[in-house]
């Protein structure tokens, strides 16, 4: 039998000249604990690079690199169908799946992770992550686990708990990365740190399903699950690859950095953490919004507009900052961070309209998965890894440009195509 799960009412406003004021009211419990989350690690990052070297930080690149790469599909995928799910039996079966999923690839990965740990380092091309591997397991579980139960408390639109696990997973990892530093206990502070920064909500919203939707998960059943599997495969056999190849085009980048110039890698990994401030703010919240309304959109013939509302707001309320950051980075960093990290606020400034496109177009890319077109999106993202990973390896070999500034140009454009394919998307479903 059915069952209904408490979920604020679904208004829907008529007008698509202002972002409607639920949207808004939703945006905002988000925005809040992500603001506060996000000048919690901000603050503690002028203390973090001084108790940390340059070289710490590119195993952090690394470390980050490898979670992230693995953790981005280690649902299969299904967690993303969680809010645009039909009825509320196939999101709870795809809770299920999701968490299942993950709980295979992290089995596997820890296999690895135990018996051929500097193996694994030395074919990613950073031997000194090999007695950290076992590492990689424990964050993929919980990035991934946290992702699954984010998008579930996204579908029953419980944004204020999503919001304080923000909160709480910044001050849980800024302290971790803070008291081992002092504690001299380095590179494993900012690893620990980056993984509870990103996962550690998990336990919170685990808890909360246990004590709201225990009922909802008494649905669930071995047919049940092969029913969904089946109805949902879409997105496994899609989403999955377009994931993988989504994160590699930013991850192996950075690996290939790493591999070619240590240090390099360190500083890129400082700036994109400082730029990933305003989308981690505004982006991740938008996006988690966006999806919970998409499909509403689309019966009401709306997605175009509601989408180009978003898209437009998110580009102005990002150019000034972006364009502030550029200007004002390369003076600032060695200041604010220390003399060891000028070069990677002269990154900054080379990343700022990649960030500023990303911003743009990355909280609407569920559009793509609404009205039907995994297949675009696994494309585009494959496109993605392969303009991204050519134009590292080709800038490498030109002296005066290099390999992060050929990535941030090629970052650049892949977004602004991203854009042209969204738009175009939600135009036609």
């Amino acid at each position: 039998m059915a069952v209904r799960l408490p979920v604020e009412p679904r208004r829907h406003e008529g007008t698509m000249k202002d972002l409607p004021s639920t949207v808004f009211r939703d945006v905002i419990r988000l925005l809040s604990g992500t603001t506060i989350g996000r000048v919690i690690l901000l603050t503690a990052m002028p203390v973090v690079t001084r108790l940390y070297s340059p070289e710490d930080f590119e195993l952090l690149a690394v470390y980050a690199a490898l979670v992230g790469t693995v953790a981005v599909a280690a649902c299969l995928r299904f967690e993303i169908a969680i809010p645009l799910a039909e009825n509320d039996d196939d999101a709870v079966h795809l809770l299920v799946l999701s968490l299942l999923s993950m709980a295979g690839v992290v089995a596997l990965i820890l296999l690895l992770a135990l018996t051929l740990p500097q193996h694994v380092a030395d074919l990613v091309g950073s031997p000194g992550i090999g007695p950290y591997m076992w590492l990689v397991a424990v964050g993929v579980a919980m990035t991934a686990s946290y992702s699954a139960l984010q998008f579930w408390a996204t579908r029953n639109r419980r944004f204020g708990a999503i919001a304080r696990t923000r909160v709480g997973q910044a001050t849980t990892g800024a302290a971790t990365m803070l008291g081992f530093g002092w504690l001299g206990l380095a590179p494993m502070g900012l690893l620990l740190g980056n993984m509870l920064s990103l996962g550690a909500g998990g336990l919170s919203l685990a808890a909360q399903v246990m004590r709201w939707d225990r009922a909802a998960l008494r649905v669930v059943t071995r047919r049940g699950l092969a029913a969904t599997l089946g109805k949902y495969r879409r997105y496994a056999i899609f989403s999955t690859p377009e994931a993988l190849a989504n994160v590699a085009g930013i991850q192996i980048p950075i690996l290939m950095i790493a591999a070619m110039a240590e240090a390099e890698a360190g500083q890129l990994f400082l700036a994109m953490q400082i730029m990933a401030a305003p989308m981690t703010l505004l982006g991740a919240s938008v996006g988690q919004v966006y999806a919970s309304r998409a499909q509403e959109e689309l019966r009401n013939g709306t997605l175009y507009r509601f989408t180009v509302s978003m898209m437009r707001r998110l580009f102005l309320i990002g150019v000034v900052p972006m364009a502030a950051a550029a200007l004002l980075a390369p003076p600032l960093f060695p200041v604010v961070f220390g003399a060891d990290w000028a070069r990677a606020g002269v990154i900054v400034a080379w990343i700022a309209p990649w960030m500023l496109l990303q911003l743009t177009v990355s909280p609407v890319s569920m559009g793509l998965h609404v009205t039907g077109h995994q297949r675009t999106a696994m494309v585009l993202q494959v496109f993605g890894l392969a303009l991204r990973v050519g134009s590292v390896a080709a800038a490498a070999m030109i002296p005066a440009i290099g390999p992060v500034e050929g990535y941030a140009a090629s970052g650049a454009l892949f977004y602004g195509l991203f854009a042209m394919i969204v738009l175009g998307a939600v135009r036609k479903p």
